[in-house]
């Protein structure tokens, strides 16, 4: 493990990096972000979407937390998902989780009342609305389906949050869009949840 003073000293060599190739780079990033996209994502150490998706500095807004969650009822999240929309604008909201997600694990494996385990109660509620789909899989891809429909559920409490139905019904573009992350082989997958209004997301929730 690297120490303090290490680290340091590799920000230092990055941020000469940078100046070294573009003397404006930091001016620029000093500036008022303009996001394209808030990224809901795992905290896992493994899926941190600026090297997922390329995008430079100051391109995304970032919550992240155990299990990708979008709690409907965590002053955080919606304080995130209301800064995003109401005041940085930003037009795509992504939900990604990934498979072997050890919150999803943890889920399936055990409960508890420590606060990890009343944080993942969110993702045990998912495992016995689609109890039934999950019981005929193995382990492995009961992971991985359950990582899938737990990332359908965020998005479905996203698009059904007051902040982004006023969005829509205002004109605002916001579209929430589920991916999937494949540790494995370090690609994102679709997983056909892309909705653009409250009649789309009608349409396939309703």
């Amino acid at each position: 493990m690297r120490s303090i003073k290490e680290m340091l000293a590799a920000n230092h060599q990055w941020a000469q990096s940078k100046v070294k190739q573009d003397p404006q780079y930091f001016i620029r990033a000093a500036q008022e972000q303009s996001p394209e996209l808030l990224w809901i994502g795992c905290a896992d150490s493994r899926v941190g979407p600026d090297k997922l998706i390329g995008l430079p500095m100051g391109s995304i807004f970032v919550h992240r937390n155990i299990g990708n969650l979008f709690a409907t009822n965590d002053l955080n999240s919606l304080a995130v998902l209301e800064y995003a929309i109401d005041e940085l604008k930003v037009p795509n909201v992504i939900v990604c989780g990934h498979y072997g997600c050890g919150g999803v694990h943890a889920a399936l494996m055990h409960s508890g009342t420590q606060p990890v385990d009343l944080w993942l109660d969110q993702i045990r509620f998912i495992h016995h609305r689609h109890k039934a789909e999950l019981s005929a899989l193995d382990k492995e891809a009961r992971w991985d389906r359950l990582a899938e429909l737990n990332v359908k559920a965020q998005v479905h409490n996203i698009c059904r949050n007051t902040i982004v139905r006023e969005a829509w019904k205002r004109g605002q573009e916001v579209n929430v869009i589920g991916l999937i992350y494949n540790i494995h082989d370090g690609l994102l997958k679709q997983l056909g949840l892309e909705f653009s209004s409250q009649a789309e997301w009608e349409a396939c929730y309703g």
